[in-house]
């Protein structure tokens, strides 16, 4: 077999760099949130973060030619070897390929590339996106492995056998192209590199109200949206933690509280106090606070809801701790801040670290104990963090024996199922009482509800897709009805729930909380779903507690769901357990200008927020920038109100690093975890 001499393959190198620099530049112009779509950048930016991406696709293109190479001259020295290496070849050209196609997936769905902490978490939840994957489009899922694989395989025996076949003319117009286009985005690349750094200019962001220099919209941009290796480079090479703060002297001071026994603990209840009702804690998912009227919403969406919060104490500035999932509802039973770790953070099996989950307590007590879940409670290993002993039943959608008659999202039960479940366990019976966990989905992207459902508010069929984190940004108002449906049927099965727990004669006798585990964005700042920052849409939820003798009525105290589980163990007549870091929402001493923070911490944004006396503070996780908006006089969060408010700015800029920097300490340190509760950070 003849080899093809080095001056033969350069024209085929340069076409497949051509061929893929080409591909970038279209899937740019197409992708949301691409730098060719940016209305901040400059048409010189565009240009020369482009011209930087195809430079990187050089590089990548010389690398892989150099392995093809370096696989020719082993076949050359091992012939045997020939159809192995060849094999060998094609199948990690295929991996590279694959591995950008999935990034720039990623990014048209989310807006951020594949990077380290990406491909841990898409690997640590690998069945749950292949499930959904699958789902949406299964010809992409399937079919793009094999083509890749095939075009590797293509590419390596024409490198290898084809070349001497091509016309010398089109090898060396071809060359010459190549040469002459490389030439030039070299320099428009070292071009940008430099101009943008003599940059000064200053640019607002309409969607958020920040602003930047030019200077550091390059750099923003380069690093996060120019491309899959800019990306991936930017994120390898950076040393410095953009969350990390210099501020010093934190107005704030630490209370570290030593551990103590269920034994020791209980020894402190007055059980004559003790009220044996049963608790129904219950998480409706992406529930925004404006979706009911109780807590702002213009309309009824969900009615069986609405008529619990008439009988129930309803906190209208409620927020979660996180606007994903895996970080905010575990936290509603711990009473523990979800930010372990600089990192996306996934629960270790057997956590070293102190957690006692409210029915801990109620178990302890003779509770019957339950979760019913329609989500997959494996997904980022909550099921680890919740498993504690302490739940007589867990069930969700990897259960053994669930029912996946009608999936509502990748890996999840629809909620009439679960709810169906939980009825059968929570029985007629009225001792011992029950606590009952309760995640309802439905209401979860894409929001799914079963064609027989009559809606109220959206269509029936849509004609585009609502995927993950995506979809037309013209298609929002649609959309905003297509949620409001799943809400209503999600609010269905609750009504079912209530029904039967009033004809069992125990409603009387039952303590309800309902929330959301987080919100969810409508593009409000440029993205869609949550997961994606912690501005008001996707961590403002209700919360909505209802208990015998409990007075009806709005409350306008600050509060967050690190209190369900102190309000929860207050009603039922027990002290608040020394191990939880919310606070009693019925205390008296309950302050109105307590601090409160919030995360968003995966792999496609990162933020810190700190909300106190009417401000919200966000700090970004690429840049170490912050925001502080007026949350009264600027609710949509448009305008940057630092520079009306320098000293409150600075202090919860303070507040927020002392915080981060508390929970970091604690959990880098296994010592304090075997002695210590995680730190509650003072109020003056």
């Amino acid at each position: 077999m003849t080899e093809a001499p080095i001056r033969r393959r350069l024209p085929f190198l340069g076409a497949l760099w051509l061929t893929l620099a080409l591909g970038h530049a279209v899937l740019q112009g197409l992708a949301p949130r691409s730098i060719l779509g940016d209305p901040l950048l400059p048409s010189w930016a565009k240009i020369c973060l482009l011209a930087f991406e195809w430079g990187l696709l050089a590089a990548a293109v010389a690398a892989v030619a150099g392995l093809f190479g370096a696989l020719s001259a082993a076949t050359r020295v091992a012939p045997r070897l020939g159809t192995p290496l060849v094999v060998l070849g094609s199948v990690v050209g295929a991996l590279l390929l694959l591995a950008v196609a999935v990034s720039w997936s990623m990014f048209w769905l989310s807006g951020q590339f594949l990077d380290g902490p990406g491909l841990r978490f898409a690997v640590g939840n690998f069945g749950s996106l292949l499930a959904y994957g699958t789902r949406i489009h299964p010809v992409l899922v399937f079919g793009m492995p094999a083509l890749l694989l095939a075009s590797s395989v293509a590419a390596g025996i024409l490198y290898r056998t084809g070349l001497d076949r091509l016309p010398a003319r089109v090898g060396s117009c071809t060359g010459v192209a190549a040469t002459g286009l490389l030439v030039l985005t070299l320099a428009t690349a070292v071009a940008g590199e430099v101009g943008h750094r003599y940059s000064s200019q200053k640019v607002t962001d309409p969607a958020t109200g920040a602003v930047y220099s030019r200077d550091e919209l390059y750099r923003l941009r380069r690093d996060r949206n120019a491309g899959p290796l800019a990306h991936w480079i930017a994120r390898s090479l950076g040393s410095r933690d953009p969350l990390d703060s210099a501020d010093s002297d934190p107005p704030v001071g630490l209370l570290c509280r030593p551990q103590v026994s269920m034994d020791q603990y209980l020894s402190t209840v007055d059980r004559s106090r003790l009220r044996p009702w049963n608790v129904i804690v219950i998480l409706v998912d992406s529930l925004r606070a404006d979706q009911l009227r109780a807590t702002g919403g213009s309309r009824e969406v969900m009615p069986e809801v609405e008529g619990l919060a008439r009988e129930g104490k309803v906190f209208v500035d409620c927020v979660t701790q996180a606007s994903h999932t895996d970080y905010a509802a575990p936290a509603v039973f711990s009473s523990h801040y979800p930010l372990r770790s600089r990192d996306v953070y996934r629960y270790p099996k057997d956590p070293a670290y102190p957690r006692v989950m409210v029915y801990d307590v109620l178990k302890a007590l003779g509770w019957r104990t339950a979760l019913y879940s329609s989500q997959n409670e494996e997904w980022g290993q909550m099921l680890d963090y919740l498993q504690t002993g302490g739940l007589d039943v867990c069930f969700h959608s990897k259960s053994p024996g669930a029912s996946k008659d009608r999936p509502a999202f990748s890996g999840t039960l629809d909620d009439a199922v679960t709810v169906s479940e939980s009825i059968k366990w929570i029985g007629t019976s009225a001792d011992p009482p029950f606590f009952l966990y309760l995640n309802l989905q439905n209401s979860h992207l894409p929001y799914d509800v079963p064609q027989d459902f009559p809606r109220r508010f959206g269509p029936a069929t849509l004609d585009f897709k609502i995927s993950i984190g995506w979809y037309p940004a013209e298609k929002t108002s649609v959309v905003k009805e297509v949620y409001a449906d799943s809400l209503a049927y999600v609010d269905a099965q609750l009504g079912r729930l209530f029904r039967h727990v009033k004809q069992a004669g125990q409603w009387d006798r039952t303590l309800v909380v309902l929330t959301g585990d987080h919100g969810e964005a409508f593009y409000e700042h440029g993205t869609a779903a949550h997961a994606n920052g912690v501005y008001d849409e996707t961590i403002r939820v209700p919360l909505v507690i209802r208990a015998p003798g409990l007075e009806a009525g709005r409350d306008d105290r600050p509060t967050q769901l690190l209190d369900v589980a102190p309000g929860v163990l207050h009603l039922i007549g027990l002290p608040v357990h020394p191990s939880f870091q919310g606070e009693d929402p019925f205390a008296p001493s309950f302050r109105k200008d307590r601090t409160r923070y919030v995360v968003s911490d995966t792999p496609w944004k990162t933020h810190l927020g700190v909300l106190r006396c009417g401000f919200k503070l966000i700090r970004d996780g690429d840049t170490g920038r912050s925001v502080l908006y007026e949350r009264a006089g600027d609710p949509a969060e448009k305008t940057d109100a630092s520079a009306a408010h320098p000293d409150l700015a600075r202090d919860l800029s303070r507040r927020l690093s002392a915080w981060r920097r508390a929970q970091l300490d604690y959990y880098d340190n296994p010592i304090r975890q075997s002695r210590e509760y995680p730190p509650v950070l003072s109020e003056d």
